[in-house]
């Protein structure tokens, strides 16, 4: 998954973000263990409006819709492929990882309250990283299944300084005008 983000400087400083999702199995490949992108590849997030960079970017269609079909159970990680957003005209520009977080809505038929699933970004994003961060891991019962037992909506955030994102408002960062770019990886691996 990229993320980019587009800051230009005119009347008011704009900022976009591209997130595009990748995604990987371990070992890959796996057909007992898939994980299924069907829409939501890439996400942008355009900052052009005060209130944008005041209270952040939440929701507005900016989704990322899985599938994940596994004989076994599993958990599902993600992460920046790098530290932070570096600026494309000026690498010197940088932003944050952890202006970006995510919150994920389990649509299938296995239940994301800890039976099936537990879900540690149900209700409050979490922040992206650099390091594997858990999205979701087998609960207190199994949550093998395909397609329409682990389907999920991952809705994307910038800004909204919620859950263990970045707590300063995008506003006050001192931003430099650019295009920030970056690839989400989300890793599918089973849990035994």
């Amino acid at each position: 998954m990229k993320l980019k983000l587009k800051i230009l400087a005119l009347i008011i400083l704009l900022l976009g973000s591209g997130l595009e999702i990748r995604s990987q199995d371990i070992p890959p490949p796996n057909p007992d263990l898939v994980i299924n992108i069907l829409s939501g590849q890439s996400i942008v997030f355009v900052f052009d409006t005060m209130d944008k960079y005041i209270n952040g970017i939440m929701g507005g269609g900016q989704s990322t819709f899985i599938r994940i079909g596994s004989i076994y159970n599993w958990k599902l990680d993600f992460r920046a492929d790098q530290n932070m957003f570096y600026g494309t005209s000026d690498p010197t520009n940088t932003i944050q990882l952890d202006n970006v977080g995510v919150v994920v809505v389990a649509t299938g038929t296995n239940l994301d309250d800890g039976t099936n699933i537990i879900n540690y970004a149900k209700t409050l994003p979490l922040a992206l990283s650099s390091i594997d961060v858990t999205l979701m891991t087998k609960g207190s019962q199994t949550n093998k299944g395909y397609a329409i037992r682990n389907s999920f909506t991952l809705n994307w955030e910038m800004g909204t300084r919620r859950g263990n994102m970045n707590p300063q408002r995008m506003l006050d960062q001192n931003l430099g005008a650019d295009t920030y770019t970056l690839n989400v990886i989300l890793t599918l691996s089973p849990v035994f």
